[in-house]
């Protein structure tokens, strides 16, 4: 009887200390425990108390709850409200890893590129040795390729991780950054590359496709003005040789066409190919393809 009431006792007297000690818990480590037990109403609503406190003495700039408050607001679903948090921390002690990284992914929701991009940065430049330094960087280099900033994508490719730069589709977007800064030999190596293992990649297509187009236009072109120009025996024997070089690019053009146009059927393809076959004597096909361009431009394609 004595031993049940003693343990009645110690009982009584375990559950006033836990709760006194509770109560002893500041705002913040219950704010803590209450996130922690995924109790984030709770939870938040506890820091945005505290965070009130520091904004009323304008110390926001020291406040150390920007960021968790802006995590539990995300649990909760509270896409804005937890932006304006995250948006607040990176300018104040609050500051993380896990700040810059919420915030890139709220931009990438509501499709803020320029946003994004600049969260992104921020978090390499601050943290790079940070634990999502990769993906952090992986994906800056989409969205540079994304926003066409050409050179800033081309001075990432080198640092990011092999398995990363062995993708083909990574490959194919190193291409368009490649293409648009020009760098034809670099194209040319690329291009083969991905097609190697990827025949129907359409950004490899394409540039294979104009590059031997162009080539043998632009060859040709300058091969009748010189003849029309000089109608000589000899200018004409130098425009037969030429046209021989001329039909084997506009071939090797058309062979990648004709695998790029069921995957693309624009209205530009189309044209390219009316013209390949114009240039290669096949009337009815240039007819049918030039004719197809134009209802596909008129249907906006």
């Amino acid at each position: 009887m004595k031993r049940l009431k003693w343990i009645a006792m110690l009982t009584v007297f375990i559950t006033a200390f836990t709760f006194n000690a509770y109560a002893r818990t500041s705002h913040k480590d219950k704010a803590q425990i209450a996130y922690n037990q995924g109790n984030y109403k709770t939870a938040l609503a506890l820091w945005n108390k505290s965070i009130s406190r520091y904004e009323r003495r304008n110390k926001g700039i020291k406040c150390p709850y920007y960021t968790k408050a802006g995590l539990a607001a995300l649990k909760l679903g509270k896409t804005e409200e937890a932006r304006a948090l995250l948006e607040k921390a990176e300018y104040s002690v609050s500051v993380t890893p896990s700040t810059f990284i919420e915030l890139a992914k709220i931009y990438r929701k509501v499709n803020n590129l320029s946003l994004e991009i600049d969260v992104l940065e921020k978090y390499v430049k601050k943290y790079p040795a940070g634990k999502a330094i990769h993906p952090i960087q992986e994906r800056l280099f989409t969205t540079y390729v994304e926003s066409e900033n050409w050179e800033d994508a081309l001075k990432l490719w080198n640092k990011l991780p092999q398995p990363f730069k062995d993708n083909v589709t990574n490959k194919a977007n190193l291409l368009k950054v490649n293409a648009a800064l020009k760098n034809t030999t670099d194209c040319n190596k690329l291009a083969a590359e991905i097609l190697k293992s990827a025949p129907k990649n359409i950004m490899a297509l394409d540039y294979e496709a104009k590059k031997y187009f162009w080539l043998a236009e632009n060859r040709y072109q300058a091969e009748m003005k010189a003849y029309n120009k000089n109608k000589t025996r000899r200018q004409y024997v130098e425009l037969l040789k030429a046209f021989k070089v001329v039909t084997v690019n506009f071939k090797r053009s058309l062979s990648y066409f004709r695998k790029l146009y069921p995957q693309q059927s624009t209205s530009a393809n189309a044209l390219f190919l009316g013209n390949i076959y114009a240039r290669l004597s096949d009337p009815a096909k240039s007819k049918y393809y030039h004719n197809l361009a134009d209802k596909l431009r008129k249907e906006g394609k």
